[in-house]
């Protein structure tokens, strides 16, 4: 072959090696047709690339609504601390006001008869509207569902108010024998 290669002009070294680079061309174009030719792997391909940009998505996604939960839940401690403090202090600040006016009331009935009642009635309706201004909403909320519990168990409120009624008549009878 070597006597064939040194026999050849230059202008066969010439087109030979532009048949080659076209040899290579065709090859590249071929493989190139082949790939695009390839559907299932170019969908896989794609599907792949479209999993893995999903995926990131969907961690950043669950990352930042994980972190926005915490953010939420430290929130909702603080507030439901804040309105239990609040709800106590209304609480504490409306029994002593009941406590004085219930005092005041059974002072005042004790000593007066009819006419009295109806100013126990304003001390109480004012004492209620107090009570009614200094307690917070939520706790306004958690009474009115308390009530609706009650009614739906009347019998079984009765059976307590009585028993605490007969608490509060021991409770006075013994207060009253020791003045």
């Amino acid at each position: 072959m070597s006597e064939t290669a040194d026999s050849r002009t230059p202008e066969e070294e010439a087109l030979t090696e532009d048949i080659e680079r076209t040899r290579e061309r065709l090859g590249e174009t071929v493989e190139a047709l082949a790939a695009k030719a390839d559907v299932k792997g170019r969908a896989q391909r794609r599907a792949a690339e479209v999993t893995g940009n999903l995926r990131g998505k969907a961690r950043a996604a669950k990352d930042k609504v994980a972190e926005q939960a915490g953010e939420l839940r430290e929130e909702t401690a603080a507030r439901t601390a804040r309105a239990k403090d609040t709800a106590q202090a209304a609480a504490a600040r409306a029994k002593d006001t009941t406590q004085g006016g219930a005092a005041q009331a059974m002072d005042t009935a004790q000593a007066a008869s009819a006419p009295v009642r109806d100013q126990v009635t304003v001390s109480a309706a004012r004492a209620a509207r107090a009570l009614r201004d200094v307690t917070p909403a939520p706790v306004q909320r958690s009474a009115g569902q308390a009530v609706v519990v009650v009614r739906g168990h009347r019998g079984k409120a009765a059976a307590a108010a009585a028993a605490a009624a007969a608490v509060i008549l021991v409770w006075l009878a013994v207060r009253r024998r020791r003045r």
